[in-house]
Parts: C-alpha cells; sequence; structure tokens
C-alpha cells in the first residue's frame, strides 16, 4: 500500500472522512454543507409514545431481555405487561383481566342425578355421540350449562354451537327421558364445527373433540375485539376448564442459562411406550438431550453448546384430558393395552418453577375407546361416571351400568381427568363435599341412577337402589339390619326404655346406610326424615 493511501486510511479512521472524499472529487463542498446531523433528543415525544402504545410493528422481532437467568423475549404486548408487572420470574406472561369469572366453575356435582339416556347413532355419528356423552358429563361444564347463564347472553345467534349444546344438556340432564335422543341440532351443523367433516362419514373423535372445543370458543369471543391480547382470549370459559399451559425449557449445559416458552394446553397426548399411564408421562416429561448436530445457541454464551430440553406442566387444567397415540401416520392402529388409574397424581410432571401448589391429584370421569383397525373406521363408544358415582357404558342408543373393574379393563383412546379440590373460592360449599352440619334433602337421600329406557337396556326401578361397585356391595351385606322392632313389656323401667330408645336410633342410622348406598357415596350423614320416622316408631312400640 502506498503511503497515500495509507495516510488516507488514518485520516479516515481519524474523522477526516468528509476532507478524503473532498479531495477525491467524490463530494463537494455543497453536499457538505446540506448534510443533516442527527442528535439524540431530551424530551420524549408524547405523540410518538401514543402510537407504540396503539400500533404494533409488523416485522418487529421484540426486544430481548435477560433476568434471573430466565431468557425472555418481549415484543409489543409483552413490553407492557412487564413495565405493568405481569411476568412472573420464570417469564410466564399473565393476562392483563378474564373473559369470565372463573369463581362460576365448581368442582364437582351440585345435586345427584340420574344416568341420561342413550343418543341415535345417525349414520356413522358414534365419534360424535361419544365425544358429546363425554362433555356431557363434565361436571363444571354440565353444571354451568344447566344453569343456561350463557344462552341469555350469547349474541352469536343461531350460529353459535354453545347454545346449541348448552340445549343438549338441559335435555340430556333436566329430566329423565324415556328413550334414547337424537342429537340432530349438532350433526346438522356439523360443517360449523369444521369444513372438511361430513355427516355419514367417520371421523377420528379426537379431531372432533378439539374442533368442538375451539367451536366453543369461537362463540365465546363472538362480538370480541379480534385484536385483542392472546393471553386475553385464554381466559374464556372453554380454556378455565380444559386450559393449562405447557412449559418447554431449554437448559445450557455451559453457563446454566435457562430459556422458557410457553404454550396453551388442551390436551396431552402421550405415546404408547409403556403399558401404563404413568410411564407415558413420564416419557412426556423426559429431558432431551441436544448435542452434536443439533447443538443449542446459548443466548448468554452466543455460541453453540450442548444443552438439555424438558416439556413440563406449568400450569394445571381443571379438567385434565389424555389422548393415547394409538393410530399410525400410515393408518394403522396400536391395540397395547395401557393401565390407567381412577385417582392420578401429577405432582411429578409439573415443572419446578411452577406457582402451582396443589392439589396434584385427579379423579377419573370418562373414558372414550375405538374398537376397529383404523381412525376412519370401526366403532367409538364410551365410559361416564354419573352424578352419583355410578359408572355407565353409553354406546350410542345403549346405556348400561357396569362396575369399575370393567372400565379398567378397556383400551382407551381418550381419558378425561377432573381435578381434586381445584383452585376455586367456591368449591368448600359444594354440594359434594358439603359440611356434615348441613342436612341433605330426602329427594337427594333417596335418588338412586337409574338407566334410561334404551333398546336392549335393563331398566331398574328407582325403589330398587344400585350399588356403587362391588366392594360396597360387600361392606353393605355386613351392616346389620334394621330390627323389627318387637314390643317391650309395659313393666320395663324408665332407664330401660331410654336405652332402647337410644338403640332403635343408632340402628335406624345403620338401616337408613343400607337401603340408600348411592347418597353414602356424596354425604356421610344420616337420612334425617328416616331416623325421625324410626324414632318416633320405636316410642310407640314402647309405650
Amino acid at each position: 500500500m502506498s503511503p497515500g493511501a495509507i495516510a488516507e486510511t488514518m485520516g479516515a479512521k481519524n474523522g477526516n472522512i468528509d476532507v478524503i472524499l473532498a479531495k477525491q472529487g467524490k463530494i463537494d463542498k455543497l453536499q457538505l454543507r446540506r448534510r443533516v446531523e442527527f442528535r439524540q433528543a431530551t424530551q420524549t415525544d408524547a405523540k410518538m409514545d401514543l402510537l407504540r402504545k396503539k400500533y404494533k410493528p409488523i416485522n418487529d422481532t421484540g426486544a430481548k431481555t435477560k433476568a434471573n437467568g430466565v431468557h425472555k423475549v418481549i415484543a409489543g404486548e409483552e413490553q407492557s405487561s412487564e413495565s405493568n408487572g405481569l411476568l412472573d420470574r420464570s417469564g410466564f406472561r399473565r393476562p392483563a383481566h378474564s373473559l369470565f369469572p372463573a369463581e362460576r366453575l365448581t368442582t364437582g356435582w351440585k345435586t345427584v342425578r340420574p344416568i341420561g339416556p342413550g343418543l341415535n347413532n345417525l349414520g356413522n355419528t358414534c365419534f360424535l355421540n361419544s365425544v358429546l356423552q363425554c362433555l356431557t358429563y363434565t361436571p363444571p361444564l354440565a353444571e354451568y350449562m344447566l344453569a343456561r347463564v350463557h344462552s341469555d347472553s350469547c349474541c352469536a345467534g343461531d350460529n353459535c354451537m354453545l347454545c346449541k349444546f348448552e340445549a343438549h344438556v338441559g335435555r340430556a340432564l333436566s329430566k329423565r327421558e324415556s328413550a334414547s335422543i337424537s342429537p340432530k341440532s349438532i350433526v346438522g351443523r356439523l360443517k360449523m364445527v369444521a369444513k372438511h367433516m361430513r355427516i355419514g362419514r367417520q371421523e377420528d373423535a379426537h379431531e372432533f373433540l378439539r374442533l368442538l372445543v375451539d367451536a366453543f370458543q369461537r362463540s365465546l369471543l363472538t362480538g370480541i375485539d379480534s385484536k385483542i391480547d392472546r393471553r386475553i382470549q385464554e381466559t374464556t370459559l372453554t380454556h378455565h376448564i380444559f386450559g393449562g399451559y405447557l412449559q418447554s425449557q431449554v437448559s445450557c449445559s455451559r453457563c446454566g442459562y435457562d430459556s422458557n416458552t410457553f404454550d396453551p394446553l388442551l390436551d396431552v397426548s402421550l405415546d404408547i411406550s409403556g403399558s401404563t399411564i404413568a410411564k407415558g408421562l413420564r416419557s412426556f416429561t423426559r429431558p432431551e438431550v441436544l448435542n452434536k448436530s443439533n447443538r443449542y445457541k446459548c443466548e448468554k454464551c452466543a455460541r453453540l453448546v450442548d444443552a438439555t430440553k424438558q416439556m413440563t406442566i406449568y400450569q394445571l387444567p381443571r379438567i385434565l384430558t389424555l389422548q393415547l397415540k394409538r393410530f399410525s401416520a400410515f393408518g394403522g392402529k396400536i391395540n397395547r393395552f395401557v393401565e390407567f388409574p381412577l385417582a392420578l397424581n401429577v405432582k411429578s410432571y409439573i415443572s419446578k418453577n411452577s406457582p402451582e401448589s396443589g392439589p396434584f391429584d385427579y379423579n377419573l370421569y370418562a373414558v372414550l375407546v375405538h374398537s376397529g383397525g383404523s381412525a376412519r373406521s370401526g366403532h367409538y363408544y364410551c365410559f361416564v361416571k354419573s352424578p352419583a358415582g355410578v359408572w355407565y357404558e353409553l354406546n350410542d342408543s345403549m346405556v348400561h351400568q357396569v362396575s369399575e373393574r370393567t372400565v379398567l379393563k378397556q383400551s382407551a383412546y381418550l381419558l378425561f381427568y377432573e381435578r381434586c379440590g381445584a383452585p376455586n373460592p367456591r368449591h368448600s360449599t359444594d354440594p359434594v363435599t358439603a359440611s356434615p352440619n348441613k342436612p341433605k334433602k330426602e329427594k337427594s337421600a333417596k335418588s338412586a341412577d337409574v338407566p334410561a329406557a334404551t333398546n336392549g337396556s335393563a331398566r331398574t326401578t328407582p325403589s330398587a337402589p344400585i350399588a356403587a361397585s362391588e366392594e360396597m356391595e360387600a361392606a353393605l351385606e355386613s351392616l346389620p339390619l334394621q330390627p323389627n322392632g318387637a314390643k317391650k313389656k309395659k313393666n320395663k323401667k324408665n332407664k330401660q326404655k331410654k336405652a332402647n330408645v337410644e338403640n332403635a336410633n343408632q340402628n335406624g342410622e345403620k338401616a337408613s346406610a343400607a337401603a340408600t348406598p348411592v347418597a353414602a357415596q356424596t354425604s356421610t350423614e344420616p337420612a334425617v326424615d328416616t331416623n325421625k320416622l324410626e324414632a318416633s316408631t320405636a316410642l310407640k312400640q314402647i309405650k
């Protein structure tokens, strides 16, 4: 390089670029005088701040920040969320407000109801019937539908799928049907659930379940600005019942830096890699090592490093839906039996940084089964737990009572679990777990599940109570029967009379417990009216 070129280069580094350009004839003095110099503003532009709050840049990639060793991507709404204190320590962005008050939902059933009717098959609609039955016996959803709160304030008109489902639940549970019913209002609007579905064609039950819940979500967002924050959209009735959040965490093995990503959860799909649901959940949350050609670029180290990636549950749903991946990509089916429990504890699958404090227990209330060789053929039916705690098989129009042992032997495709004592200010006053000091009505104490008089289904009269399980039947047989109340002699002493009255009251309580096994499941209280009657009868006999 010549000495002149070196001098020009040094001059450029010293800030004399304008002098060098002028000497080379690439720029004149007039252009130099027209150059605009920008200076940092000393005051904020109020109008620009208003525009930043009102509009979100289309191509904004977001500003990356680091706090508490956790990587967060903040852009648009998320940036304002940080300033408003909506981000927690893990980087999860909470909604600014909720569209639906979760306090309206209850845990379990309010009252003991008989099992509802079956559903007629309207032409390969077994997938639809089984999904509707499982949703109908989802306690928080059914109780809210029975209150008819949504239809009273709905603005979607005749195209609202949630209104149609509300009417279906009211028909199935409000009164006892003498025969099976036809869900024509929902089958006739199958195009509103999914445009690719056709009446008369077999569909996948899990796919229909997800699309039906999405249709509920669209109905609930009718009349609300479509540009509303995504987190606020996830505070509707459907998300309060079925929704939670998954956390995908990538941890750098070099510096320990954690990058968290949160996604909405409506169900969990499990690989059939083991023989139990617990093994499937462990496989779902097992850490994955990122190395070799799949290395991770750490934001803190600014280089490719070995890392571990793990998927866990950050926020638990009120209703946990588990789908077993029985169908392969080539259309085949895995018929392996997978053992599932009646009570499921998910504490081992919760994120370590999750704010969840419990309870972590879930109870099974519905099982959907597929029989056949592929997803587009075969037959769907389900097993549900009635409001009285009795299991029934719902196979289209057929309704049969079954035992827990029969349910646990099924090759399940979908499992529905309800969270025990879900965080809710009203759950302590729920009728299912009510205080013993509050007496039950005689009607609920005598209620018993009676299968609907469907084609080929046996019918049991209300006067013959149905035991919930074989274990309960054995326990009831061991209880002492009520005595006939033999007459006492008039020359008995007064102390002996009082003792006989107390014994009659105690025996009356045991006999009423043996005569109403269904009520014993939901409450530990004695049937008050029956005890008074037995006590008064014993007093008359003594006199």
